[in-house]
């Protein structure tokens, strides 16, 4: 199939350029036919004298100049999502049928939201539901499916009608209460129930929570149940219904009524962030949008979901819907259905029942793969590069596509796995009538026309046709089935999975790295796999791969469940790996920033490769991300989340010719890089250290150490106390001594520095800034480190969390408590709380100077004792239970000073943009805060700086005014 499918691209090196400007002149030669022949009498508007006239040829070559120059800016700037380099999100070039259909009804800007104005694209609109239903496995005379602007918008619809759904009934019984519209059908309407399938029940004679678990094939029936044994109309019900349904009244006065629980809905962790969205707009709240765990394949956990709905059937609290999704846009995975399917009959039997939605906006073209096509194979000759095999879905995947036809509604979108430009959302419907709980008609799209307007069932108003033309004709011309789109994916599947192998071997002798793919080789392969994998498919064709038997069943055990790949570098120190979550994360990000357009302009061109990246949370991956860290090698116990490498395979162009080897040593090679810039900040070396001075007599200092959170030689909150300090000179002292690693300063009690001996040097207080040893959420009050002597305390904030900034006061403070503190006590350092919280302001930003600047320079505070040694690691160490030995107010004498050089380093350099690094950055001893504002600030251009050359281009051209340049700059 691969000469088949390389006819329905413009390719990565416009190979079929000939093919699509034949189209693009035949799109325009139609429409130009079709201006021409509509009333030709009209004759001609714009005359050749208008055109010779010296205002048409000034705004034309306006546009001209202005053309080219967004062209160029276009192609020198734009993502190259058509290259085989390119492994980053869901893209890839649209097809050239999809191209072609779009800008065919652009010219002609049809509005599908009314038949009127789009007499056919209307039709195709409905025909393409048509077809993706029928993909999706929903048969028969009642499916029905439309085109939305995304998943987002069909996600929020599926929820919208779900909702409406389950008040309809209630809605039903409020109007057949006494001296109501619909009181006379109340002795007559039977129905099935959860609880009675085989039996005809009493509608009226139903409780509350009998009508919330109807079954969705028994609420759809209602009207033409009505009608058939009450004789109840379509038009009379929907004038009865009206003022008691949920959308005219709202949900919250239907639950008043009746004393309803709030209904919740389940879905995966690894759900779209649309989900909360739509509960928030649709009125359920995000909070009853209730996530479900996932395992270590990033699947819903169906024990979880069991309890869940356990829980919800023993207080009685009905559920809208469970959603499963049919493939996670992180990992590529898919929930498991089946097992979802089953579980509502499990518990419809019990009397609970819910709708079953999957959100298949990424996997719903997967499901042509499992679609079968009465065609023989077509043959091709061979195609210029190697051919590019095709690899089925695993069993597991297959099975949960074939469950599709169970589910009661479907996202899908055509401008994801489907190839078709943005916007092509879609949902569909298993039962049509499930469309008209959203009807919500506006007079003047009536207008007598007996047509169709399908823009009434969604949220959106006006909707553009021609993304139903563009899905229709890539539809029509692929085919949505295993001979056509399924064909398509198949390659792309098996590109996926060589890609899948370069990683799980990339680091294969190296020193200095190594690679855990999600899919990890130590869990879903055995070893032996993984050598199959070294010996008999790296450097090999795919021809080679594909005929070897024992080679393409390692290789099928690869990869997700679809063609995402999610994977994480970690580094190794002096042969140790690392276990620090927060440097591995930093190298995952420095190796993304360079494959990536993140806040950057770049020109493309000097972009090798692109991928992508996710974050795995830990309040939505849970033990799934536990579970992913120790196989990297990394520490648990911080549970911090996890910033993860991924690609995503679109093209299916990337594994010929062996090209997805070249994009692994391209890959290795920015790895390499990155390497040694990680290798550097987390390598202990002798260094100059910088300390604020805190003076308490003539002989007696203490020593504040300028830390940074991301540099191993100043990774800790370090406050010494120098008992005997004597001054030696003026001069500049040559002794090395002064330049040493961290732990050798630790071991010194004596000192001889520029112009000074330190001598009785003690520990006030030592804890590690490691990432391990944070707590994860900022403190409720501003906690300080209180420490000198009775005549000259001293303070400097305790930092807890990262962002942050240090704060050290230059001079001594005023103590105003209700309790004296002893030399002891101020000796050996207590804990000073401010009553003001800390996380009101932070993470620091420009102004963070302001942290503790800001209102009175007097603060109320409460002392407590340090229950934890000098040298105890965080977290937890201002989590103090008891009462404080003093409370009152702490007074500033002079301005503190404010450090904001702990967090340089937190972020790697992007694109083109210099190291900033901490360096040796001052002295050991500073007598006062040093300035060193250039090591501060990065030296990368700035959006102005990189945007100026285009604004300039524009203003040289005579075409925009100054302000205009600005605005873009």
């Amino acid at each position: 199939m691969h000469g088949a499918i390389a006819s329905w691209f413009l390719g990565p090196q416009s190979e079929n350029q000939d093919r699509l400007q034949e189209y693009f002149s035949r799109a325009l030669q139609y429409q130009t036919d079709a201006r021409a022949s509509f009333h030709p009498e009209d004759g001609a508007f714009i005359t050749p004298e208008i055109k010779s006239t010296e205002e048409y040829k000034a705004h034309k070559m306006k546009f001209d100049v202005l053309f080219d120059i967004v062209a160029q800016f276009l192609n020198e700037f734009s993502v190259p999502f058509f290259s085989q380099r390119y492994a980053g999100h869901m893209c890839f070039e649209t097809s050239m049928p999809a191209i072609t259909g779009w800008l065919l009804t652009v010219l002609f800007n049809p509005n599908n939201v009314a038949f009127e104005a789009s007499p056919f694209t209307t039709l195709i609109e409905m025909a393409v539901g048509q077809d993706l239903c029928h993909m999706l496995g929903y048969e028969g005379p009642l499916p029905w499916g439309h085109l939305a602007c995304d998943g987002t918008v069909a996600n929020m619809e599926s929820m919208w009608a779900a909702r409406n759904l389950k008040f309809y009934p209630i809605s039903l019984r409020a109007a057949m209460e006494p001296r109501q519209p619909l009181s006379f059908a109340s002795s007559a309407l039977r129905v099935h129930t959860c609880a009675q399938p085989d039996k005809e029940v009493l509608f009226s004679s139903l409780t509350i929570w009998d009508l919330l678990n109807l079954p969705v094939d028994v609420i759809l029936d209602l009207p033409e149940l009505l009608e058939k044994q009450c004789g109840v109309t379509p038009d009379f019900l929907a004038t009865a219904l009206n003022p008691f349904s949920v959308q005219e009244n709202g949900k919250d006065e239907l639950m008043k009524k009746y004393g309803i629980i709030e209904p919740v809905y389940f879905a995966s962790a690894t759900r779209h962030y649309s989900w909360p969205k739509a509960a928030a707009l649709t009125g359920l709240g995000a909070s009853n949008c209730i996530s479900i765990p996932v395992d270590d394949c990033a699947r819903l956990q169906i024990d979880k979901l069991r309890k869940e709905l356990q829980i919800c059937l023993d207080k009685k609290q009905a559920v809208y819907a469970v959603v499963a999704v049919i493939g996670t846009t992180e990992e590529g995975a898919v929930d498991p259905l089946e097992d979802i399917i089953s579980l509502r009959q499990e518990f419809q039997e019990k009397g609970l029942s819910f709708v079953v939605h999957a959100d298949a906006a990424w996997g719903g073209y997967f499901a042509s793969m499992i679609r079968d096509k009465d065609m023989p194979p077509v043959r091709n000759a061979p195609a210029d590069r190697d051919k590019v095999p095709q690899f089925a879905l695993r069993d597991y995947t297959i099975a949960q596509f074939h469950a599709l036809k169970f589910t009661d509604s479907i996202t899908i979108d055509p401008h994801k796995s489907g190839y078709v430009p943005y916007p092509a959302g879609g949902l569909c419907y298993k039962d049509g009538r499930m469309r008209y709980l959203l009807t919500w008609t506006a007079p003047y799209l009536s207008s007598g026309a007996t047509s169709q307007s399908i823009g009434i069932y969604g949220i959106e108003g006006s909707k553009p046709g021609a993304p139903a033309v563009s899905t229709f004709l890539h539809n029509s011309v692929v085919g949505l089935d295993k001979k056509g789109h399924g064909a398509l994916l198949g390659e792309v599947v098996w590109t996926s999975s060589r890609l899948s192998a370069v990683w799980a071997t990339l680091a294969d002798g190296s020193p200095c790295f190594t690679v855990v793919p999600f899919n990890d080789p130590g869990r879903s392969v055995l070893p032996q796999d993984l050598t199959i994998i070294r010996e008999r498919v790296i450097g090999k064709d795919n021809e080679t791969v594909y005929s070897d038997e024992i080679a393409r069943e390692a290789l099928r055990n690869l990869g997700s469940d679809l063609n995402i790949n999610a994977f994480c570098l970690n580094f190794k120190l002096n042969g140790k790996l690392n276990d620090d979550v927060e440097e591995a994360n930093y190298l995952n990000k420095a190796v993304y920033y360079q494959l990536a357009l993140v806040d950057t302009i770049v020109e493309v061109k000097q972009m090798e490769m692109f991928i992508s990246a996710t974050t795995f949370e830990m309040h939505s991956y849970g033990a799934c991300c536990t579970s992913y860290k120790k196989r990297i090698g990394l520490e648990t116990d911080s549970k911090q989340d996890l910033f993860v490498l991924r690609n995503v395979c679109m093209s299916p162009f990337q594994s010929a010719g062996m090209f997805v080897d070249k994009l692994g040593q391209i890959f290795k090679g920015v790895v390499e890089k990155e390497i040694q810039l990680v290798v550097r900040r987390n390598t202990i070396i002798q260094k100059d250290h910088v300390f604020l001075v805190q003076r308490a007599s003539r002989s007696q200092l203490y020593l504040v150490l300028l830390p940074n959170f991301y540099d191993a030689n100043r990774r800790s909150q370090l406050i010494l106390s120098v008992g005997d300090a004597k001054v030696t000179g003026t001069g500049q002292n040559t002794d090395r001594e002064l330049m040493m690693s961290f732990p050798l300063l630790l071991t010194r009690t004596s000192l001889k520095v520029e112009t000074a001996v330190l001598n009785n040097i003690r520990i006030v207080k030592n804890r590690s800034l490691l990432s391990r040893y944070r707590d994860l959420e900022y403190p409720t009050f501003t906690p300080f480190y209180l420490y000198g002597t009775p005549e000259a305390p001293y303070m400097d904030h305790v930092l807890t969390r990262a962002a942050n900034v240090q704060i050290t006061t230059q001079t001594k403070v005023s103590l105003k408590l209700d309790k004296v503190l002893t030399a002891a006590q101020l000796n050996a350092g207590v804990l000073a709380f401010l009553r003001e919280p800390e996380h009101a302001r932070q993470p620091p930003g420009e102004r963070s100077q302001h942290l503790i600047r800001r209102g009175q320079r007097e603060f109320f505070v409460s002392i407590y004792a340090d229950p934890h040694p000098a040298t105890t690691h965080g977290p937890g160490l201002v989590d103090i239970a008891g009462h404080p030995i003093a409370t009152g107010t702490v007074t500033l004498a002079e301005w503190p000073w404010v450090w904001l050089g702990l967090n340089v380093g937190a972020n790697p350099p992007k694109v083109n943009e210099p190291d900033t690094t901490p360096t040796t950055i001052g002295r050991l001893l500073a007598v006062s805060p040093p300035v060193m504002e250039d090591e501060l600030k990065g030296r990368g251009q700035s959006y102005a700086e990189k945007l100026h050359p285009w604004a300039q281009r524009l203003r040289d051209a005579g075409l925009i005014r100054d302000r205009s340049s600005e605005y873009m700059a």
